[in-house]
């Protein structure tokens, strides 16, 4: 089962979205995402995910006035794969 997002503090796992989230056809949702990603499918739970993540770094970034460094450090950064599609890489190979 595949986790698009996790929260952690020292009691451990606080928080996560997963298959029981995103395969879900009942309508309530308690996870992490907010329901974002609730009943989506895999592919666009991980997309939704993802932009979910860059808005979190983005928000941060703008909070703590790191927004220029942040827009630089980005502007670097080689296309990659992400870890979703490195984890699809596996189980299908």
């Amino acid at each position: 089962m595949t986790t698009l997002i996790a929260v952690y503090n020292s009691d451990g796992c606080v928080g996560r979205c997963d298959a029981k989230c995103y395969n879900a056809t009942n309508p309530e949702c308690d996870c992490i995402c907010g329901g974002k990603n609730h009943g989506a499918g895999k592919q666009q739970a991980i997309e939704n995910t993802r932009e979910l993540a860059e808005n979190w770094l983005q928000t941060y970034a703008e909070r703590h006035h790191l927004d220029s460094w942040y827009a630089t450090i980005l502007a670097r950064l080689p296309q990659q794969l992400s870890l979703f599609e490195l984890d699809e890489l596996e189980t299908d190979g």
